[in-house]
């Protein structure tokens, strides 16, 4: 077999072609985003307003404009207790940058996005400086610089991290324990921004990029389809399988 056939599915997931376009629509009837896309009103950046970003629209406002964003990927009390303590970090950044009018804000709920979280690779609590540029080539994205820049932002100062390392009752050190992390900093978080001290962060490039990436689109696919079944009751998953194990057997 040649390998211009073995790579031919991949292909047509990285060019555009009418399999992409179908695709696009059944997203669309499933409400999944992708299809026609309507006409939206122009982003204006508004002080200490937090816009939803979700399935439908993270493509077109992080990846398809000149804008600046500080973005949070956050996760529900009921499956990360912790995580309240991080939101309302955010919101106390939101307040402090009020006078900068560069900045936009945006938030993605990982209970019912879980797939654009899966995408961003933050799960539980996670910050995004989402920046653009013009590419100084023509290379293929992936492979050199990216029109859309991804920076992670952490909650804390570098150089902080160090805590007393976890004890017992007899006050011994635990084994394999880790430091719990020192608590998010909002007014670092402001700096980082006002002073684009971003920059100075280990940006987010290569195939794998969720906006700009060769990759992109299968990687999206894929935690689609994993959410689909993730969204199966366990016994009707059970009685599918057994139901195929007879026609196969």
């Amino acid at each position: 077999m040649k390998p211009s056939t073995l790579l031919l599915p991949l292909l047509t997931t990285l060019v555009p072609t009418p399999v992409n376009a179908q695709w696009e629509q059944i997203q669309e009837a499933l409400g999944l985003g992708g299809g026609s896309k309507t006409p939206r009103e122009p982003v204006v950046p508004v002080p200490n307003v937090v816009l939803p970003i979700d399935k439908g629209n993270f493509r077109e406002l992080l990846g398809g404009n000149d804008l600046e964003w500080l973005v949070l990927f956050t996760t529900g009390t009921e499956n990360c207790p912790g995580c309240i303590l991080y939101e309302n970090t955010f919101n106390e950044v939101v307040a402090l940058l009020h006078d900068n009018n560069k900045i936009h804000f945006g938030k993605v709920d990982c209970d019912t996005d879980a797939v654009v979280c899966s995408v961003f690779s933050a799960w539980g609590s996670r910050i995004f400086h989402v920046s653009h540029s013009t590419p100084p080539s023509a290379s293929l994205p992936g492979l050199a610089d990216h029109l859309t820049h991804l920076h992670p932002v952490p909650f804390h100062r570098p150089g902080t991290e160090s805590q007393p390392i976890p004890t017992d009752s007899e006050g011994n050190p635990i084994k394999d324990a880790r430091p719990p992390p020192p608590p998010p900093d909002a007014k670092w978080i402001a700096e980082v921004v006002n002073e684009e001290k971003w920059r100075g962060f280990e940006e987010w490039t290569g195939w794998t990029h969720p906006l700009d990436g060769v990759f992109q689109v299968p990687i999206y696919q894929f935690w689609w389809v994993l959410s689909i079944f993730a969204k199966v009751p366990p016994m009707a998953m059970m009685v599918g399988i057994g139901l195929l194990s007879r026609f196969v057997t």
